[in-house]
C-alpha cells in the first residue's frame, strides 16, 4: 500500500479547523510523535503492521481527547485523522479508516467529543463500528455510538428548524476492490448519548433515516454540499447492466450524468430529481486518484 496516503489526504482536504485560545502546545507535541502511527495504518508493510499502529493510534487519540485543550487544536499533524467541528461548537467528531487486505477490507474508528454546557466539561463517546450488509435495510434504522455505520466524514451541515438543531454528515465508505459507498447521515446529540440516523430524507416511498450510495469502485461520483443552492447534490447512479438481475449489483452502478438533490425544508430534506449543477461537479473525494491507488495496492 505505497500510494494509500493520498488516499485519505484527498478526502480530508475539505475538512477546515482552525486551533482556538487554548494553550495546545502539549497537545502539538504528542501529535508529532503520533503522527508516525498514522502512516504506518495506512502505508504498512504488512496487515499485522497496520492494526498494530491502528490500535497505539486509538489508545493515543482517546488520551489526547481528554485533554479540554483538544477541542480547539487542527490535527493537521494527523493527516489520516478527519476532524469536524459543529459551528456551535457543542461537539467534535473524529474518524479514520484502517484499510487491510490490499484494499480489500476498510475498518473505521471514531470518537465524539461533546460539550457540556452545564458541567462545563467534555464528554467522549468512542465509536464501534457494525457491520450492515443490507443497504436497503440500513437506510431506515437508527444507529447509536455502540452500533455505528462506519464512515470516513468530510462535511458536516448544520441546520436549524424550530428550535432544534440538525448536524448532517457527508462520508466515504470504502468497501472492497468491487464497490463503494458514500453516506448522507445525521447525527444526534443528547446530554446523555450520541445516535445516527433520523427520518428526514423524503423522496419517493418511506422517509429515510439515512442514504447510502454504493457503485463501482472504479467510478468518480459526486457528494457535495452546495452553499450557493443550499442543497445537498449527487449523482444519480444506475447500472450499466440492463438486466433485471442486475438491480442491487452495485459494482455494475455508475454515474448516469444527472443529479439528485435534497433541500433542506421545515426540517426535512426533500428530494429533487435532474437538478442542474453547471460546471461545480468535481467530488468532495479525489476518487480518480483514489481508485488509481486502490488498483495499485491490489497487484502488490
Amino acid at each position: 500500500m505505497k500510494k494509500i496516503f493520498l488516499i485519505v489526504f484527498a478526502v480530508l482536504i475539505s475538512v477546515n479547523c482552525f486551533a482556538g485560545k487554548a494553550d495546545t502546545t502539549s497537545i502539538h507535541q504528542q501529535c508529532v510523535l503520533f503522527s508516525t502511527y498514522g502512516d504506518s495504518i495506512l502505508r504498512g508493510t504488512s496487515d499485522s503492521v497496520r492494526i498494530l499502529y491502528n490500535e497505539k493510534f486509538h489508545i493515543a487519540v482517546d488520551s489526547l481527547l481528554k485533554d479540554p485543550a483538544s477541542f480547539d487544536y487542527s490535527f493537521t499533524s494527523l493527516k489520516n485523522l478527519s476532524s469536524l467541528k459543529s459551528e456551535d461548537d457543542r461537539f467534535r467528531i473524529y474518524t479514520w479508516m484502517l484499510p487491510t487486505q490490499r484494499g480489500m477490507k476498510y475498518n473505521y474508528f471514531g470518537f465524539v467529543q461533546v460539550y457540556n454546557e452545564e458541567k462545563k466539561k467534555f464528554r467522549i463517546y468512542k465509536l464501534k463500528e457494525k457491520d450492515y450488509p443490507v443497504n436497503e435495510t440500513t437506510e431506515f434504522i437508527k444507529t447509536a455510538d455502540s452500533t455505528w455505520y462506519g464512515a470516513l466524514y468530510y462535511k458536516m451541515i448544520h441546520k436549524r428548524h424550530d428550535k432544534k438543531d440538525q448536524y448532517v454528515l457527508l462520508g466515504w465508505k470504502g468497501k472492497d476492490k468491487f464497490s463503494t459507498r458514500k453516506v448522507i447521515d445525521v447525527i444526534n446529540i443528547s446530554v446523555t448519548k450520541v445516535e445516527f440516523g433520523k427520518p428526514v430524507f423524503k423522496g419517493p416511498g418511506k422517509i429515510k433515516s439515512r442514504v447510502i450510495l454504493e457503485y463501482n469502485a472504479s467510478a468518480n461520483v459526486s457528494l457535495k454540499y452546495y452553499e450557493d443552492k443550499k442543497m445537498i447534490i449527487y449523482d444519480h447512479l444506475s447500472s450499466s447492466d440492463p438486466r433485471p438481475e442486475s438491480k442491487g449489483v452495485y459494482a455494475t452502478y455508475g454515474p448516469d450524468l444527472t443529479y439528485n438533490g435534497l433541500r433542506f425544508k421545515d426540517g426535512i430534506w426533500l428530494l429533487e430529481s435532474d437538478v442542474q449543477v453547471g460546471n461545480e461537479t468535481t467530488p468532495e473525494v479525489k476518487e480518480v486518484e483514489l481508485n488509481k491507488d486502490l488498483r495499485i495496492q491490489r497487484k502488490e
